[in-house]
């Protein structure tokens, strides 16, 4: 009988179906020192850290997302989907999905940070300037569509996102998920859309920070059976390309892509992406300890609280002009690692990753990544995630990190 069960175990890996999406990445985005001032206000939108009067309905914050304008650096199972993603300019990571019957084709962010997804719609407005740059969703082509008669709107920096919350067959790698809720957005807010690689966004995080609480893509990919764990994980490319800017994964574990053991550690607040970390040191200091922290793919950036962060950026030899700290580029080889304990192992960022290089004409500077948008916790953005192979389970609640094969 044992023998029986290992063989059929063993069929079933090997019929099991692998699907691989190529990323793709904005060739002609340039990052700056603007884009990064850009990113931090965007951050602190999304986190509710912002210095401008927050809506509230009954005494709860409304969720805000981030602003992506061009503003971004933007299991053993074998029975998984993978979608390859694109890098803009290491600023966001987006990936082709298929909204309809025939598909309709968008490229869509993939943010952890957030839930709802959400594409332009073709009844938007001649004078809507992002809609008219992006793929449209057209209703009235797709015989799988169905209104569900209510109206969406997001908060973003500049304005709200607003339009339709339609249903229809949503499709990922030829996954396809009936009746998926997804905003159709016919208003865009100012300059926030404009120019960016991407259509829409795709939220990867808990149900419990969606707008109109809309069942996220990934929920239902799971319910309608059409992964068998409720699984997915992140290889992102610092330096990717148009080509090749790595890769998500869906319904498992890709072995191929680390090496060694998962790292796993409890979600400790369903919403974000959010656990525990034992501490994080610099050359043998202590910056912080029994502290907290997010994973966002949806920004590159390391935001840290305000008094690790004073610490952090003096450790180094910054010197703070206009709100962010610089370093001499001559120094940023000589710098020690930073080190963060997650579940017991040590994951490491070295110089090169945390200090980030600017050249503007004829002038280069190194300036530190971390950031302080005042919160209590840490958010770890694609500076860290993009070191590691990253992986979020529902199932169990837990959010894992292993070394990059």
């Amino acid at each position: 009988m044992l023998k029986w069960l290992v063989l059929l175990t063993i069929l079933a890996l090997v019929s099991a179906e692998i699907h691989r999406i190529k990323i793709h990445k904005n060739q002609d985005h340039k990052n700056t020192r603007q884009h990064r001032k850009q990113a931090i206000q965007a951050l602190k939108l999304k986190y509710h850290q912002q210095d401008v009067v927050i809506i509230y309905d009954d005494g709860v914050p409304i969720y805000m997302q981030p602003d992506y304008g061009y503003d971004y650096p933007s299991q053993t199972s074998v029975d998984y989907t993978s979608e390859e993603l694109g890098n803009s300019m290491n600023m966001y990571y987006y990936g082709l999905i298929g909204i309809g019957t025939p598909e309709q084709y968008f490229k869509v962010v993939f943010d952890t940070g957030s839930a709802n997804l959400w594409v332009p719609s073709a009844q938007c407005l001649a004078t809507d300037v992002a809609c008219q740059q992006h793929n449209q969703y057209n209703s009235s082509a797709s015989s799988t569509f169905v209104s569900s008669g209510q109206n969406f709107s997001i908060q973003y920096g500049t304005g709200s996102v607003s339009g339709y919350l339609a249903i229809d067959t949503v499709t990922i790698n030829g996954l396809a998920i009936a009746n998926q809720t997804f905003g159709e957005a016919v208003s865009q807010p100012g300059a926030s859309f404009t120019d960016v690689a991407f259509d829409g966004i795709l939220g990867m995080g808990y149900q419990q920070i969606a707008e109109d609480n809309v069942v996220p893509p990934f929920y239902n990919l799971y319910e309608e059976g059409l992964i068998d764990e409720p699984v997915f994980g992140f290889y992102l490319a610092r330096n990717g390309s148009a080509v090749d800017g790595g890769q998500l994964t869906l319904g498992g574990t890709d072995q191929n892509l680390i090496a060694g053991e998962m790292t796993y550690t409890p979600v400790t607040q369903q919403g974000y992406w959010q656990f525990a970390v034992n501490n994080i040191t610099w050359n043998g200091t202590v910056i912080s300890s029994g502290c907290q922290a997010i994973a966002d793919t949806g920004t590159s950036l390391i935001a840290a609280p305000s008094a690790a962060y004073i610490q952090l950026n003096n450790l180094i030899g910054g010197v703070p002009i206009q709100g962010d700290y610089y370093v001499p580029c001559s120094t940023v080889s000589s710098l020690p690692v930073l080190t963060i304990n997650i579940g017991g192992t040590n994951f490491y960022l070295p110089p090169s990753v945390y200090i980030q290089t600017y050249t503007e004409g004829n002038y280069t500077t190194c300036m530190s990544t971390f950031t302080d948008i005042g919160t209590g916790f840490w958010i770890l953005g694609d500076v860290f995630l993009g070191q590691y192979y990253s992986e979020f389970d529902f199932g169990q609640n837990r959010v894992g990190f292993a070394t990059l094969a």
